[in-house]
């Protein structure tokens, strides 16, 4: 295939039944990239029929680089043969050629014949949507990005660093003087800052990245002036990245460099150095060469691991596509265990001698726990934490890298439990103090008498405390969402129930104040095994409460938090007993709360928005609308147009979580939206990205082509905006897109039944 031009490009072939593949890709002359090495790019050609071996994209980020997938986007492939090739479709229809089979062509080429002579359009028509009005709550506003990206304290405990986000170009380094209460702008950047962070009190190293190039980093000094006020100065580094800062070391930092690929575009990979940056003149001198390198007998590394006095112990290794991490010093590194794949245990730090790997698994226990991994008997030797039925979500750590306590979810809230008596009666205080929210110490001094907290709740957005111990008092340092900070939001409720086979779950209602009967969105989050929905602020919440609507969230089985046996309940059950559950928990807050069940609406973005299909196919009646964004339609398509059907590791785990299309293909195609279209009888409204990686636009795409071949016209209004390309219409009547681009949208308003868009 010669003169490929971006976007589709189809032909027909004649060719001998066999097995194939792509070998290689020439984008331009003299760089070639070699597809014949990866079982990926095989397929096979069956007699009889017209073969289609998937989409081979390409996508480059440079001359040297590029992604190469195949997704099966059949529908498509099918136009083209519908206007290129007609009478040959017709007679020998298609079949994909992949890991798994894919009934849709044959199924859609029948779908076609009931219709008689009448061919579906390729592109489908919009009708146009009703006019915009003004919302409450206005979603240019309470979508704004957060200004807060990240913050970071100095040791001594009086300077704090914030990163800032202004606009979309505009970012920036903040110095608060928590002692003078002042604040200054330090630095400034077009582009978003990747790293921060203090080499002791009075030097804060940052990085940004210009697109498409390597990390550019500064270091930045302070200095305190006569008249008591703060002065500055700044240093570029050589180009490369801070890998590791040393607590004990203020004026030496582990820095790595790029090696230089050679002239065909191999070779490369980085070198790690130990870099002295007590002044100008010694980051001058600076060196990176192979010959000083720390991550000598590395190859392929990418993160390292190091002891507490900074040296270098262990790293992650790629060997085709396989992670492994490793362990040792100097030029001998032996495998301890592998990280890509299912994996026993989820390394999250080295011990300060370097002999314990510290992890989070639940291998052959109830629920997620904090271990230690010996790495000399390579065998977990200590469960540091472990709580009943509560998932380890986060650990805590000290200045010499050992772990002070865990995280966990416990009510929706994220607590902190520390392995010391004073740190948890420091942590009680500090949630006594803020009650009904979330409370989370993200930083803290030398000496522990100065602590930044996060807090937020769901109806309040996210606010950074500076809290001085020794003085017992806490003051807000800035919000997260300052534009909101006179909204008042809806309270969210914590809802307990149990499921029709007797497990103990939990839900949220958000309850808007308003005379009389709520109407009710059920929203589903994603996943669904391994996700949960908390209570922290959430803005689809909250914009649908500003709206009129109670919201109810559920943690179905499958979420995450609850342990091991709860998420595992959640495995092959997609449409069945997960949609139960939900159907429970809605069942307990009606019954309980002032709500509508006559005006009722599911909805959901990713399994939400499956769950959301497939509960109005199963309740019919039930709900007045259903809302998918970037939902799954069709079941199997999700193994051949999604990133994790791409590697024969990924496509076991979607055995093992969901089911086998090989051999389960009757139980997936009942449960399958696109195949129950003709029982989807209630308005929908489809929205998805063109480029969306995990739920491929194939599944909007073939929806909006069945209900559109059964009369449902879709209202919307295209653009053309490549980059954040979504389908959507109003509420009123079912939608989709053709490839082009994005459509606008259209709310009901609860409160009133008025129409309000966006």
């Amino acid at each position: 295939m010669d003169d490929l031009k971006e976007g589709h490009n189809y032909a027909l072939y004649i060719a001998t039944a066999g097995d194939y593949e792509w070998v290689d890709l020439w984008p331009v002359r003299q760089v070639k990239y070699e597809l014949r090495k990866d079982p990926e790019f095989r397929f096979s050609v069956a007699p009889g029929a017209i073969t289609y071996p998937g989409d081979l994209l390409f996508r480059p980020s440079s001359l040297w680089r590029a992604q190469m997938l195949v997704y099966n986007r059949g529908l498509a492939a099918m136009d083209w043969l519908d206007e290129h090739h007609p009478q040959l479709l017709a007679r020998h229809g298609m079949v994909y050629s992949g890991h798994y089979p894919d009934p849709f062509p044959a199924f859609y080429l029948e779908e076609r014949g009931k219709l008689g002579t009448h061919k579906p359009a390729a592109e489908v028509t919009f009708r146009a949507p009703p006019e915009p009005g003004e919302l409450p709550l206005a979603v240019e506003t309470l979508f704004r990005p957060d200004r807060i990206v990240s913050v970071e304290l100095n040791p001594r405990g009086d300077l704090l660093a914030i990163h800032v986000r202004e606009s979309d170009d505009e970012w920036a380094i903040e110095l608060v003087d928590l002692r003078a209460g002042t604040l200054t702008v330090m630095a400034t950047s077009v582009r978003r800052f990747v790293r921060m962070q203090w080499s002791g009190d009075d030097k804060l190293l940052v990085a940004a990245q210009p697109r498409r190039q390597a990390p550019i980093t500064s270091l930045i000094r302070i200095e305190e002036t006569a008249d008591g006020g703060r002065s500055f100065s700044q240093k570029r580094l050589p180009v490369g990245m801070v890998v590791h800062f040393l607590p004990r070391e203020p004026n030496h930092i582990l820095y790595a460099s790029q090696l230089r690929r050679n002239s065909s575009g191999t070779g490369g990979g980085m070198m790690v150095h130990r870099m002295d940056i007590s002044s100008d003149a010694a980051i001058d001198a600076f060196r990176s060469t192979m010959n000083t390198r720390l991550n000598a007998g590395l190859r392929d590394d990418s993160r390292w691991l190091f002891d507490g006095e900074g040296r270098l112990r262990a790293a992650v290794v790629q060997r085709d596509d396989e992670a492994f991490l490793v362990h040792g010093q100097e030029h001998d590194f032996q495998d301890v265990m592998k990280l890509s794949g299912d994996r026993d245990l989820d390394p999250v730090g080295l011990s300060y001698d370097a002999s314990r790997i510290y992890g989070i698994t639940d291998r052959d226990r109830e629920q997620r726990e904090l271990v230690a991994f010996d790495v000399a008997s390579r065998q977990i030797t200590e469960t540091l934490f472990s709580r009943e039925g509560s998932d380890v979500v986060g650990v805590l750590w000290d200045d010499r890298q050992e772990p002070i306590g865990v995280s966990y979810y416990e009510g929706g809230r994220l607590v902190n439990e520390y392995f010391t008596e004073a740190d948890n009666t420091l942590e009680q205080r500090l949630r006594q103090a803020f009650p009904g929210r979330t409370v989370s110490m993200t930083a803290r001094s030398r000496d522990r008498q100065q602590v930044m907290l996060w807090v937020d709740g769901g109806d309040q957005p996210l606010q950074l405390f500076h809290v001085d111990v020794a003085q017992g008092r806490a003051s807000l340092v800035a919000d997260d969402l300052p534009w909101l900070e006179d909204t008042v939001f809806a309270p969210t409720e914590v809802v307990s129930f149990t499921s029709a086979d007797g497990l103990a779950m939990e839900a949220f209602l958000t309850l808007p104040e308003a005379a009389g009967k709520r109407p009710l969105i059920v929203f589903p989050h994603g996943g669904p095994v391994g996700v949960a929905d908390t209570l922290h602020f959430n803005r689809e919440v909250q914009f649908l409460a500003s709206l009129g609507y109670a919201v109810l969230q559920v943690n179905f089985r499958g979420s995450a938090g609850y342990g091991r046996a709860f998420r595992e309940a959640g495995m092959r059950n997609h449409g069945t007993l997960i949609e139960d559950d939900i159907d429970a928990a809605m069942q307990h807050v009606l019954a309980r709360f002032p709500l509508d069940e006559t005006r009722m609406c599911a909805m959901g973005t990713s399994y939400g928005g499956y769950s959301a299909l497939i509960s109005s196919i199963r309740w019919p009646g039930r709900f007045k609308c259903a809302i998918s964004m970037a939902g799954v339609s069709d079941r199997i398509l999700f193994y051949t147009a999604s990133d994790g059907g791409r590697s024969e590791q990924g496509r076991e785990l979607l055995e093992r979580f969901i089911g086998n299309p090989k051999t389960d293909e009757a139980e997936m195609l009942a449960v399958s939206p696109l195949y129950q279209f003709r029982e989807l009888n209630v308005p929908v409204m489809l929205v998805h990205g063109r480029e969306d990686r995990r739920v491929d636009f194939e599944h909007s795409h073939r929806l909006l082509r069945l209900l559109d071949m059964a009369g449902r016209t879709p209202v919307g209004s295209c653009s053309t905006r490549r980059d954040t390309g979504s389908a959507t219409s109003t509420m009123s009547m079912r939608s989709g897109a053709a490839w082009p681009g994005s459509c606008a949208n259209t709310w009901i308003d609860g409160r009133s039944g008025a129409r309000a868009g966006s």
